[in-house]
């Protein structure tokens, strides 16, 4: 072969080669990416599912959360739903009042209590329960269903008709049967403070009017029976609104706001919102519409009272309008569903006009879902908003409260720290702590301008024949909290100490009757530690002789010593400790027989309820029944009295104590009040330190105080201080004629001018004896009454 030909099949061997090897390397190229690209596909889509996967177990996590969540939403809200929805406040309810025939309530007196019980007199008819008519003789009344100590009454209708100021028949007029007795429902007087400090008063669903539920409805959630809780369609217009027009408004339902109320803050937050809303569907889901509705009407806020808020329509009902939440008119149904969008903004009492602004919006919308009429609506909305001043029905009674806490913890022990739900029965009577407030505080202040600043009073009322305590007055101011000088003041009580030292000498009709005479000279006592006390009378003037009964009436200081000391120290105080006094309350000296005994006024208004009660002592009580929280039974004050003295002693002092009114030291009195024959006592304790009145009439005693915390002196007696005070009472509330029941041997005798019994007839007055036979006292038997000529003094006093 040639070389040249070899050359070129080397080359072309080479080149084949190298073709080869390119074919070769560029089929591995191919391969490689081929299998790169496969490698890849294989790996995106593991990657995927990977992260499909993810999400799947972070969904079931989320799932196993939310339920898990939903279990723990579950049970708190079952807790409190099924359980204690609320730590309530004890309700404080005043004095139930038993109606019979043949009882001693005139007409006037009937239409009073109803009016202190917030019924309302109507024209012609009463047609709803809370309401009364007054028909010629007779009251018709529709009386509210209530549950009381002895169990649950239901509304109806009852007629009273009177005669002779007395009680003459009580006839259901629904049955026709006539009643034995009738029970006046007592009136909400205050709330007792819950743990948490609001107030509320739970009343059920049925209890409602269907008008309120549908205004509210209407107003607030008008799918609310559609729904399940969270309204997707509300949540969608609220934010459309948000957001087209700038102004914020709210999608929440009212199982939303429900839960709100119940569970949660105001907190503005996502998170809080989304718990919400949960929430809502399980509370949905668990409970029926009715009690969500319950529990809705029952929690909202409505306001503030003080330091207190109004929680629920029915204590707003009664705060704002002074009635039960179902004798509300359909106006003031629209002013509490209105209130509901903002209770600070839409306060009756701060801003009525857009209280009334809202009040017709509301109005507006019920007329369009057809719950009222365009002709009802225009009624309606030209109504004024008629609200009670603040308050005019619930208020604190500050002075009562306090001894009513402290009665409860006497009777009720540790119990009294869990009052929760409780209803507290007491004595109160609204319209006398009512006219108490009123004279208070229209009279202290002329008498602060005409004497000192810093006069400070006290006053209580309490029955005459039961003791029970009807009203308290602690201070000047009467409705605000502070110390209870009613209850924890003790003065010296200056004159209202006499009627006890006459108390005691008529307790023995051998040696004296009111007509008997007593020494009215200078008179110098001894001390124990060697000083000579020298009483003296107010006017500074000695008579030389005076009757007993005048000595008492005019309250003269000097004959009082010399009876006193006349019978005895140890004698009166006994009578003081029958009386109810404290043992330890009583000084072994002889001014005590002029007022130098320090009691409080309503240590006082115990001496006057048994001298007035034919000497029957009836512990002074607060207290009638105490219910927990499930109606049950807790305590009840059984009425006790016992004869601490005579009643012929106690007769003889109370007539006495009529001619303070007739012709001694009250007798201002008399002009206006002559007919009802009151009794009555001033007071001055020494230097004018503390001015006393007690006044008693057919229904009760009232002890009146005036002074200085510093125990200063000041310009008033018991006749220019707190005399005053209590005539302004009267005004306020009218007494009833006090007529006592005349003891056995109680005889009615007349005396001539100079004291002596006139048994065949004849002399100038007639006084009241005891004795056995009235002939006894004219035939020379050994009596009380002298022979000695009766100074001229009383003799013009007796002709005058």
């Amino acid at each position: 072969m040639k070389e040249g030909q070899c050359i070129r099949k080397k080359l072309c061997y080479h080149k084949t080669v190298l073709f080869n090897i390119n074919i070769r390397c560029s089929l591995k190229k191919t391969t490689k990416k081929t299998s790169t690209k496969k490698i890849s596909k294989k790996n995106n889509k593991s990657w995927w599912r990977r992260v499909w996967w993810l999400l799947f177990k972070l969904f079931l996590i989320f799932v196993a959360v939310t339920v898990v969540y939903g279990i723990y939403l579950d049970q708190q809200i079952k807790e409190r739903i099924d359980g204690n929805v609320w730590e309530l406040p004890a309700a404080v309810y005043g004095q139930i009042v038993d109606l019979e025939p043949d009882s001693d309530y005139s007409l006037s007196d009937v239409v009073t209590l109803l009016k202190g019980a917030q019924y309302r007199q109507q024209d012609s008819k009463a047609t709803r329960p809370g309401e009364f008519i007054v028909q010629n003789d007779a009251v018709e009344i529709y009386r509210r269903p209530f549950t009381f100590p002895d169990g649950e009454e239901q509304a109806f209708r009852v007629r009273i008709t009177f005669y002779d100021n007395r009680i003459d028949r009580i006839s259901n007029l629904d049955t026709g049967r006539d009643f034995g007795l009738l029970k006046i429902d007592p009136k909400l007087i205050t709330m007792m403070h819950s743990p948490n400090g609001e107030q509320r008063l739970f009343v059920p669903l049925k209890e409602f009017s269907d008008s309120l539920i549908k205004t509210l409805i209407a107003t607030e959630d008008k799918r609310f029976y559609d729904h399940h809780g969270v309204s997707l369609y509300s949540i969608g217009r609220a934010i459309f609104v948000n957001l087209t027009t700038g102004r914020t408004e709210g999608g929440s339902t009212l199982t939303q706001q429900t839960v709100k109320n119940l569970f949660l803050t105001n907190e503005r937050s996502l998170s809080r919102k989304i718990r919400e809303a949960y929430m809502a569907i399980i509370l949905d889901a668990r409970y029926s519409k009715e009690r969500i509705l319950e529990l809705y009407l029952n929690e909202v806020y409505l306001g503030q009272a003080g330091s207190e808020e109004i929680h629920g329509f029915p204590l707003a009902s009664l705060y704002y309008f002074g009635r039960p939440v179902n004798e509300l008119t359909l106006d003031q149904q629209a002013v509490l569903v209105g209130m509901v969008k903002g209770a600070s903004y839409y306060n009756p009492w701060t801003q009525p006009q857009q209280v009334i602004e809202r009040r017709n919006v509301v109005l507006k919308l019920a007329e369009q879902q057809g719950i009222i009429d365009e002709e009802l609506f225009n009624l309606l909305s030209q109504r004024p908003l008629s609200v009670l001043p603040k308050g005019g029905v619930i208020s604190p009674q500050p002075a009562f409260m306090q001894v009513v806490r402290s009665e409860l913890r006497k009777q009720l022990g540790d119990k009294a720290d869990h009052l929760s739900g409780m209803k507290i029965f007491t004595t109160f009577d609204p319209v006398a702590q009512a006219a108490a407030e009123q004279s208070v505080t229209n009279e202290i202040e002329n008498l602060r301008k005409s004497t000192n600043k810093d006069l400070q009073t006290a006053m209580v009322i309490v029955s005459r024949e039961t003791g029970e305590i009807r009203a308290i007055i602690g201070s000047a101011e009467p409705r605000y909290p502070g110390y209870n000088r009613a209850w924890l003041t003790r003065r010296a009580i200056g004159s209202l100490a006499k009627p006890s030292t006459y108390l005691t000498a008529l307790g023995q009709p051998g040696r004296y009757q009111l007509n008997s005479w007593l020494d009215d000279s200078p008179l110098s006592i001894k001390l124990d530690n060697g000083s000579y006390w020298q009483p003296k009378n107010f006017d500074r003037k000695f008579r030389d002789k005076v009757m007993l009964i005048d000595a008492l009436a005019l309250s003269l200081n000097v004959p009082t010593v010399n009876l006193g000391m006349g019978l005895g120290l140890d004698a009166t105080k006994n009578t003081l400790q029958a009386l109810g006094v404290p043992q330890d309350r009583i000084p072994n000296l002889p001014s005590r027989l002029l007022g130098a005994l320090e009691l409080t006024p309503l240590e006082t208004a115990q001496m006057f309820q048994t001298i007035t009660n034919n000497g029957q002592r009836a512990p002074l009580t607060i207290l009638r029944y105490v219910l927990s929280d499930k109606g049950e039974l807790v305590y009840q004050n059984y009425p006790q009295q016992i004869q601490a003295v005579s009643q012929q002693s106690a007769y003889l002092t109370t007539y006495a104590m009529q001619q303070v009114v007739e012709s001694g030291t009250s007798r201002s009195l008399k002009a206006k009040y002559g007919s009802f024959n009151l009794a009555a006592k001033t007071g001055t304790s020494n230097d004018s330190r503390d001015s006393w009145f007690t006044g008693i009439d057919g229904k009760n005693v009232a002890v009146v105080w005036i002074g200085l915390d510093d125990h200063s002196p000041m310009k008033l007696t018991g006749a220019t201080g707190a005399l005053k005070i209590y005539s302004e009472y009267l005004q306020n509330n009218p007494p009833k004629r006090l007529q006592l029941p005349v003891p056995q041997n109680i005889f009615m005798v007349p005396i001539d001018s100079n004291g002596q019994w006139q048994c065949n007839g004849g002399g100038v007055r007639s006084l009241p004896a005891w004795t056995i036979n009235p002939q006894s006292l004219c035939s020379g038997s050994p009596q009380a009454t002298s022979n000695q000529q009766a100074p001229s003094w009383v003799t013009d006093l007796l002709n005058n």
